[in-house]
């Protein structure tokens, strides 16, 4: 086991968002120039989350908000 530390847990959520077609490829292209940790998909049908380094996550945030919405 190894603990990893200054990670950021980033969330998407919407409606039925596991079953929309091509979001995943979306996000990760707007993602491609980040280091992502772990993805957690469709364990829900609302929601897709990752972790990205800390030090990252504003970014990350601010760059799928204006690609995404």
């Amino acid at each position: 086991m190894e603990v990893e530390e200054n990670l950021a847990l980033v969330a998407l959520i919407g409606n039925e968002l596991s079953k929309a077609c091509g979001v995943g490829k979306e996000v990760f292209g707007v993602l491609e120039p980040f280091n992502i940790r772990m993805i957690c998909y469709g364990a829900s049908s609302h929601n897709l989350c990752f972790l990205v380094p800390g030090d990252d996550a504003e970014k990350v945030v601010q760059k799928l908000h204006h690609n995404l919405f």
